[in-house]
C-alpha cells in the first residue's frame, strides 16, 4: 500500500503507480528485498475467520465462507477475525452475548446499522469493544447488507491489486481505534471526487469523519485509470479528515468496470454525532 501525499511527474496508468509514486531506489528495494516480513502482503486470504455474532451474523458468515470472498467460517489459528453483527436485531431488554474469538493479529467487528445509531445500537457497540480491536459501522440491516459489508471489508485487505492494502496497513490504521466506519461509492472515472462523495454519503447517518485518525482507501477502476485519477480521489478523501490522519491507499484494475470507478473507504476513529432529525448532512458536501 502507499500513503497519500506522494507526488508524480506525469500521468500514467495505475499499473505504473509504484514506480511513479516511489523513488526508483526504494521501489527496487521493495521488489527485491529478501528480508523476512512478519506480516506478508497476502497474509489475509483464507486466514480470515468470519464469525457470526447473532443469528443474522451466523447466516452471513456461512454465506461468505461459501462465496469467492477470501474468508472462512472455520479456522483455528486465523491471522484476522471478523465478527459479523446486525444491530437491527438488538434490543436493550435482551442481554448481549457474543461468541468467544480466537487470538489473531487483528480482530474487527462489522456492525450494520439501518440509520443513525440508536441507544440500543450504541449499547451493542460498547459490548463489542470488549471482544475486538475495533468496531466498523456500515449502513444496512439484514443478512444481505451484512454479507456485503463484511465481504467489502475482507476484499479491501485481501484482494490482490496493482497496489495492495494488507494486514500491516490494517494494523497501522486501526491502532488504538474503538470505532470505524465503512463506505462504498461508485462514479465515473472522469469524476473521482464524485465517487468519493458517494462513498462518504453511504456511511451510517451521524458518522463524522473530521476527527478520523486514519483511512484505508481502495480504488477499483478501468485499465486506463491514471495516477492523476488516484491522486484526485485520495486528495478528496484527505480533505474529509484532519491534517494528521494517516491515509493509506490501494488500487486494482477491473477490465469489466467500463468507465466506472469504485471507491471503498474505512475511516478509523470516527465519531457518531447526535444530529437533530431533518438537519442537513454535514459530511455530504
Amino acid at each position: 500500500a502507499i500513503s497519500a501525499g506522494d507526488s508524480h511527474q506525469r500521468p500514467v496508468s495505475v499499473g505504473d503507480a509504484y514506480q511513479t509514486v516511489m523513488p526508483e531506489a526504494a521501489y527496487n528495494r521493495a521488489m527485491t528485498s529478501e528480508e523476512d516480513d512478519p506480516i506478508a502482503a497476502d497474509a489475509l486470504g483464507e486466514s480470515v475467520l468470519v464469525v457470526g455474532g447473532d443469528a443474522v451474523g451466523r447466516s452471513a458468515a456461512s454465506r461468505i465462507a461459501e462465496s469467492d470472498v477470501g474468508a472462512t467460517d472455520d479456522a483455528e489459528t486465523p491471522d484476522a477475525v471478523v465478527l459479523a453483527v446486525d444491530a437491527s436485531q438488538s434490543s436493550g431488554a435482551v442481554p448481549i452475548e457474543f461468541p468467544s474469538l480466537p487470538e489473531a493479529v487483528v480482530r474487527i467487528a462489522v456492525l450494520t446499522v439501518p440509520n443513525r445509531p440508536t441507544a440500543d445500537e450504541r449499547a451493542v457497540v460498547e459490548a463489542l469493544k470488549a471482544h475486538v480491536d475495533a468496531v466498523v459501522l456500515a449502513s444496512g440491516n439484514g443478512a444481505d447488507d451484512l454479507v456485503a459489508a463484511v465481504g467489502t471489508l475482507v476484499s479491501i485487505v485481501g484482494d490482490s491489486g496493482i497496489v495492495n492494502v494488507d494486514l500491516a496497513d490494517v494494523k497501522t490504521v486501526f491502532r488504538s481505534v474503538d470505532l470505524a466506519a465503512l463506505g462504498v461509492g461508485t462514479g465515473s472515472i472522469d469524476e473521482p471526487t464524485a465517487a468519493v462523495g458517494g462513498a462518504v454519503a453511504s456511511l451510517p447517518r451521524g458518522v463524522e469523519t473530521d476527527a478520523a485518525s486514519g483511512v484505508l482507501v481502495v480504488l477499483i477502476g478501468p485499465p486506463d485509470m491514471s495516477v492523476a485519477d488516484v491522486n484526485e480521489a485520495v486528495s478528496t478523501v484527505r480533505d474529509r479528515v484532519g491534517p494528521d490522519a494517516h491515509v493509506i491507499w490501494g488500487g486494482a484494475v477491473d477490465p469489466e468496470s467500463g468507465e466506472a470507478l469504485e471507491v471503498r473507504l474505512v475511516f478509523a476513529n470516527v465519531e457518531t454525532a447526535r444530529v437533530t432529525p431533518g438537519d442537513d448532512c454535514p459530511r455530504c458536501g
